[in-house]
């Protein structure tokens, strides 16, 4: 089943989510956090996941767009799991072991032991990377949702 649209349906869904959760993090870190970090609209990490909403929305914007029996849907599905996948376990993993080095590498430039700055620096900047479960079911809910959004207003 072909659109009846100009617009790239799932492609603007993915794209809309994007944005949406990357400015989405700024004010939810305000709350928890008490201050205002602008950087969060550039980071991976956070609630929600990006990751999550992308995927979700391009996936759903496909069964929409396309009929949930379409290959376009099959291949976004699987594309979308194993992203969701990589966010909550293998990225996870990296940004806690990540806490674990960048502690190590500050007790040990306490203790008088000369370390580069570039080990330290990278480990620094792994620390937020992954996802909790809860920041991805945040980005799956907020794709799909806007998937639906903007296929309602297309139709």
């Amino acid at each position: 089943m072909e659109m009846n649209t100009s617009w790239n349906l799932p492609l603007l869904s993915a794209l809309a989510s994007m944005l949406v959760a990357q400015g989405i993090k700024i004010p939810f870190q305000r709350w928890r956090e008490k201050a205002w970090n602008w950087r969060l609209a550039f980071c991976s990490g956070g609630m929600p996941s990006s990751h999550a909403a992308v995927v979700s929305a391009l996936a759903v914007a496909m069964g929409l767009s396309y009929g949930w029996n379409s290959p376009w849907f099959a291949v976004s599905s699987v594309f979308a799991t194993v992203v969701l996948y990589d966010a909550v376990g293998v990225r996870r993993q990296a940004g806690q072991q990540a806490v674990v080095l960048y502690e190590l590498v500050n007790r040990a430039q306490e203790a008088g032991i000369d370390l580069s700055g570039v080990a330290a620096a990278q480990a620094r900047r792994w620390v937020h990377r992954g996802h909790t479960p809860l920041e991805v079911a945040g980005g799956v809910t907020l794709g799909t949702s806007i998937a639906c959004l903007v296929y309602l207003m297309a139709h």
